[in-house]
């Protein structure tokens, strides 16, 4: 900036802008000199434009001087500026503590939320608009207890007449876990003190115990079986069979295979592309069998769909429909415990007792971690019964090999003499 200072009044002085003008003259910048003790103290004000003029200045100048003489205030502007600066951060500090729980979600909804999976959204909305809403939705986030968020995770829980939990754990142990993450944020975006941390801390996970229930081959043979009687006798559709067969050949989710589009179906690479999927993108092989199935079900012009809809050809099969239909097969095929869910650990666990690498194995069913594969992998009964037996006619045997062999003697090393002092 061009232009040479001129004194206007006792430690206060401005030079101009050389072209921009305020009013009738060109723009001031205006600064002022003090002193504290032997130090002299120079600072900028600004400019005329925003509202700087000669009088103001000397004003803001007799202010600072005044503070510097008694000790009350800050004596230059730099100090001044600073306090005023701490004191904005403190009240916006201020207004994020005292900020509920449902602005909380809010932000929440618009960051995390949205960028979750449809099912996994709509869940987290469920349980707002359920179970945390008319809890503490109206309380300050700043003064949620562990008390207040055990009591929404513990009001799920079904108790008998002894006080013993005979249901709800799986939706405890949803809200327990969406507890812990939203207040996680709020920890994350200061709208909680970090001195309280989260108050989730001394709730305990309600945790369901895994479900160890394995399909034998008797087991699929029997939903298989069921399956083929259903359409011929016009019990089921052909759509949902063909569905439910597809989840037992390929081991898939029900819900990935219920989004694909014939043009996923790769048959010169005999693959099935899965679009959306836990973790994302997926191709898996697709064999022939399955290819058959497929084929079995025929297009219909004008649906995208493999698994088209009942009423709706243009839309997916949906999902609750095929659900409600595999109990009813289930039950008509006498198989406990079995859900469509449970078809899929079985495919992991044969995978895994067919080959010996477990990559193979997470591509045919689209695992991306060996830890998350291994948890769909149980024990076959059967097998370890076969390999027990081994071990005992094994060791049976040990018992004709000779007697213990006589080991022969070892050498001892001669003493080392003592040497003469």
């Amino acid at each position: 900036m061009a232009g040479k200072w001129k004194t206007v009044g006792r430690g206060v002085r401005y030079r101009q802008h050389p072209t921009r003008k305020h009013g009738k003259q060109l723009d001031r910048y205006y600064a002022i000199r003090h002193r504290i003790g032997s130090r002299r103290i120079e600072e900028a004000l600004g400019w005329a434009s925003e509202g700087w003029t000669l009088d103001k200045a000397l004003g803001e100048l007799a202010k600072l001087k005044e503070a510097g003489r008694t000790g009350h205030g800050e004596p230059t502007l730099r100090a001044k500026r600073a306090k005023a600066a701490q004191e904005r951060e403190a009240e916006a500090e201020r207004g994020r503590l005292e900020k509920t729980v449902e602005d909380l979600w809010n932000r929440y909804s618009m960051e995390v939320v949205a960028a979750n999976k449809p099912r996994t959204a709509g869940e987290k909305r469920r349980m707002w608009n359920k179970k945390v809403k008319p809890a503490i939705g109206a309380l300050k986030v700043n003064s949620v207890t562990g008390e207040d968020a055990g009591a929404i995770v513990r009001a799920s829980l079904k108790l008998n007449d002894k006080g013993a939990i005979i249901g709800g754990k799986a939706e405890a142990g949803n809200l327990y876990r969406f507890l812990h993450h939203l207040f996680g944020k709020a920890l994350i975006w200061g709208l909680r003190s970090k001195a309280l941390g989260n108050p989730l801390a001394t709730v305990d996970e309600p945790k369901t115990l895994r479900r160890e229930r394995l399909l034998s081959a008797r087991d699929v043979g029997a939903l298989l079986g069921t399956l083929a009687k259903g359409p011929k006798q016009g019990a089921w559709h052909l759509q949902i069979v063909t569905a439910i067969r597809a989840v037992i050949l390929s081991g898939a989710r029900i819900r990935e295979l219920l989004s694909v589009r014939w043009s996923d179906v790769r048959r010169d690479e005999m693959e099935i592309h899965l679009r959306d999927t836990k973790t994302g993108f997926s191709r898996r092989p697709l064999s022939t069998e399955l290819l058959m199935v497929l084929d079995a079900a025929g297009r219909m012009p004008g649906s995208a769909y493999v698994f088209r809809g009942i009423e709706d050809p243009k839309k997916p099969l949906d999902y609750y429909i095929v659900r409600d239909t595999f109990r009813e097969v289930a039950t008509q095929a006498k198989v406990k415990n079995c859900t469509l869910h449970t078809i899929r650990h079985w495919y992991a666990t044969m995978t895994a007792n067919s080959v010996s690498n477990p990559r193979i194995g997470m591509a045919l069913t689209g695992h991306k971690s060996h830890e998350a594969y291994m948890r769909y992998v149980h024990g076959d009964k059967e097998q370890a019964k076969a390999l027990a037996n081994q071990l005992a006619s094994a060791a049976v045997g040990f018992e004709h090999l000779p007697g213990n062999v006589e080991r022969l003697p070892m050498k001892r090393k001669p003493k080392r003499r003592a040497r003469a002092a």
